[in-house]
């Protein structure tokens, strides 16, 4: 009999004093239970022992116990188990892994278990083993196993090669993981194996219509990227040639930074600049410096004649009038400068002699009318004609 009659007897049975007595014959295999007089396990008295205690009775154990640790009552389901047909088992394991996977995620590892069970027993169904495993395909792709899945749907098709959710979940999995034309092999491969069922051969004609709308949009999108590539390439090249006609000396991080030199319509470059005030320590950055922009249109926007000093000049010895521009250059001589003519463009002190751009171009603005100029500049640094 099954797990579930031999139940029923064991209920059924007179409970007297804390003696079961069973009143049917064991099936071959239980010899060993066949005591009259069995004494019931006494519920223990202590709640640490309570889930051991539960977990020893098969209907309401979470999980089989080891050989060492069972009772009575699980050598006796492993007893009905060992006399059981395997096809029948396996049956049964597959339906308790299919309620586990329906009551929702928190079982889903007992489901795996449960088909695993069932593809253990060989029961020698194939079309029962390619259901366990493309059942457990399912349970892999909605855990974001993709990979697990594909090779269960595999398997499963090996099993049974007219089973048309191996094919679709082994498309779906392939899909996530971004092998798309992959993917619509298999969705093809289920549309051929779906049968004469129309609500399977129309719900997998509809996911391959999605599909190839979205591998059309994604085309569209690479080719769109592309263009984009090709376009800033051809840019980046016009860029470097219009600083390299104009004897613009530069590094590469000029025109890789974060911060780069850009060619507008009408050919003039925009460079971001730096503006550096040594005596505080203090700078000005210039995202937008049109090249033919002088340096004294650009400050006179930081120290208008009329305006108040910034708050780290306390002197206000930094006046328009009284503004010098230098620039470092390659020389020799460490600390090496050159004066930039104040009512100069950028592209003049772009192209002074020796400055070399190094990322965005830094210039040092100084003012004549402050004791830091002759007192300290002028000594710690070479100024060249």
């Amino acid at each position: 009999g099954s797990p579930r009659s031999w139940h029923g007897k064991i209920m059924a049975a007179e409970q007297k004093g804390g003696i079961i007595e069973l009143d049917a014959k064991l099936p071959e295999g239980m010899e060993a239970f066949d005591n009259p007089r069995r004494k019931a396990t006494r519920f223990p008295d202590n709640p640490e022992d309570i889930d051991a205690y539960v977990n020893n009775i098969p209907l309401f154990s979470k999980a089989r116990p080891s050989k060492d640790k069972q009772g009575d009552a699980w050598k006796m389901v492993e007893a009905i188990e060992a006399n059981q047909d395997p096809k029948v088992k396996a049956t049964e394991l597959k339906n308790n892994g299919n309620e586990c996977f329906k009551a929702g995620p928190k079982r889903w590892k007992d489901a795996i278990t449960f088909y695993t069970q069932a593809i253990d027993e060989e029961c020698g169904d194939a079309r029962l083993d390619s259901v366990c495993l493309s059942n457990r395909a399912l349970i892999h792709m909605k855990q974001k196993n993709y990979g697990k899945c594909i090779d269960d749907c595999k398997l499963a098709i090996e099993k049974n090669p007219r089973n048309p959710k191996a094919y679709l979940r082994a498309g779906q999995a392939s899909w996530e993981l971004g092998k798309r034309k992959e993917a619509m092999r298999w969705y093809e491969w289920t549309l051929k194996r779906a049968g004469d069922d129309f609500l399977k051969k129309n719900y997998v004609v509809n996911l391959i219509k999605k599909s190839e709308r979205i591998l059309e949009e994604d085309r569209k999108k690479a080719e769109e990227k592309r263009r984009r590539k090709v376009l800033k390439e051809k840019a980046e090249d016009i860029l470097a040639n219009a600083i390299k006609l104009r004897d613009v000396q530069i590094t590469g991080e000029t025109l890789n930074g974060e911060y780069k030199p850009k060619l507008d319509d009408k050919g003039c470059i925009h460079w971001p600049v730096l503006f550096m005030y040594p005596e505080f320590l203090q700078t000005d950055f210039i995202q937008d410096f049109h090249e033919l922009r002088t340096f004294k249109d650009q400050l006179s926007l930081m120290f208008p004649p009329k305006g108040s000093s910034p708050p780290w000049d306390k002197k206000g010895a930094y006046r328009l009038s009284e503004l010098e521009v230098f620039v470092e250059v390659k020389s020799k001589t460490a600390h090496s400068v050159r004066k930039v003519g104040i009512e100069d463009a950028l592209a003049g002190g772009l192209t002074t002699k020796g400055n070399i751009v190094a990322g965005v171009p830094t210039f040092m603005v100084l003012s004549k009318a402050s004791q830091y100029f002759a007192n300290n500049f002028l000594k710690t640094h070479k100024v060249l004609s």
